[in-house]
């Protein structure tokens, strides 16, 4: 092989190499500014998301139920949408009504929600009731206040000094101070009393 055929293969080898280079540069470069501008777009709806959103540590709301009750609800981080402000996010949500006839409930739940114009509240995972003795835990609790209910539902369990139960769901009328115990198939209401 000639020295000019060698020059030449190498020549077409460096331009060959060059334009795979050029080529695999400008690609990749396109495909990281096209990601970086999703990734800002992102962005952008985060923080748009959140300016719509208010956000509060350690909150505290005291008022007075339907019934005259008084209660107190504290959550560790609270949080609401500018479009529904009535509706307040929370976590780490606690709640201990005082009734009238001297009765104290407490409640409480990882995360709710509470609506500051009706009172009503609602409280999800892992929700413990104590009641005195009495201590019932649960998926979900909703607090009606206009209603004057309480809805526990959701693996509901219940523990006291007279015994054991366990249901799907448990509907406490706060007027009559009545117990409906549910279930949500055929199956019985399980309910163990201490003698």
């Amino acid at each position: 092989m000639s020295a000019r055929k060698r020059k030449l293969i190498v020549i077409q080898t460096i331009l060959l190499t060059v334009a795979i280079l050029l080529f695999y540069i400008f690609y990749y470069k396109e495909n990281i500014n096209d990601k970086m501008t999703e990734e800002i777009k992102i962005e952008n709806k985060r923080i748009e998301k959140l300016s719509e959103t208010n956000f509060f540590e350690n909150v505290e709301y005291k008022g007075i139920d339907a019934n005259g009750n008084r209660y107190l609800l504290r959550s560790q981080i609270a949080s609401f949408n500018n479009e529904k402000p009535e509706l307040v996010n929370m976590v780490g949500m606690n709640a201990t009504f005082y009734f009238k006839d001297g009765t104290i409930l407490k409640v409480s739940g990882k995360n709710g929600v509470y609506n500051n114009k009706t009172n009503d509240m609602e409280f999800r995972e892992e929700v413990k009731v104590v009641q005195a003795e009495n201590q019932i835990t649960a998926d979900n609790l909703d607090y009606f206040n206009l209603k004057r209910l309480i809805n526990i539902y959701g693996n509901v369990v219940g523990k006291s000094l007279d015994g054991n139960f366990s249901a799907d769901i448990l509907n406490l009328n706060i007027d009559n101070q009545s117990v409906d115990f549910l279930m949500n198939n055929s199956n019985q209401v399980k309910v163990n009393l201490k003698q």
